[in-house]
């Protein structure tokens, strides 16, 4: 996980000096993640763990990053993030809790793929066949560290950039 910078660091300290954590959100917020939130993935209990949330993540990298500019778009909960990207690690066993919310994960994708009449381009059954490239190049087992940072320092991007536009779109509501 990249170091923050002390600016963000003391403004982040400062930021929750009056928060109130009992106090009602807003309704009209989703505060969901766009993306997979990288600090999740990195604390992980094993790195074998770790390195196959980030495989899961890459597979579907073009179709999640594609969700953006369909209609269908939402973000996820870090919930649905941990069923989907457990996908490969914990199996589908069928009619069990994690199996229903990450079928409601898929579907929500699936979603986002026929809105954008890409139906049928991705098969989530065929995901352990699926090649996987970082920059054009196929990865080595285990992920090497500066892979692995690169990896984070998208996904904490295009988080930020998400937020910053829905942060956007609030004001402007």
């Amino acid at each position: 996980v990249p170091r923050s910078l002390p600016e963000w660091m003391r403004a982040s300290r400062d930021i929750g000096k009056d928060f109130d954590q009992n106090a009602r959100s807003n309704p009209k917020v989703n505060r969901g993640y766009a993306l997979p939130d990288p600090s999740f993935i990195a604390a992980m209990t094993t790195p074998a763990l770790r390195d196959a949330y980030i495989m899961v993540y890459l597979k579907l990298r073009h179709a999640l990053h594609y969700r953006f500019s369909s209609p269908m778009f939402e973000p996820l909960s870090p919930t649905s993030w941990r069923d989907l990207l457990g996908i490969e690690s914990f199996g589908n066993k069928p009619d069990s809790f994690v199996s229903q919310r990450r079928n409601d994960v898929q579907i929500k994708l699936m979603d986002c793929m026929k809105a954008g009449k890409l139906e049928g381009t991705i098969d989530l059954s065929k995901m352990g066949t699926a090649t996987v490239l970082w920059r054009d190049q196929p990865l080595p087992d285990p992920l090497p560290q500066n892979v692995i940072s690169e990896i984070f320092w998208e996904l904490f991007e295009i988080n930020f950039r998400y937020e910053l536009v829905a942060l956007d779109r609030l004001c402007y509501q």
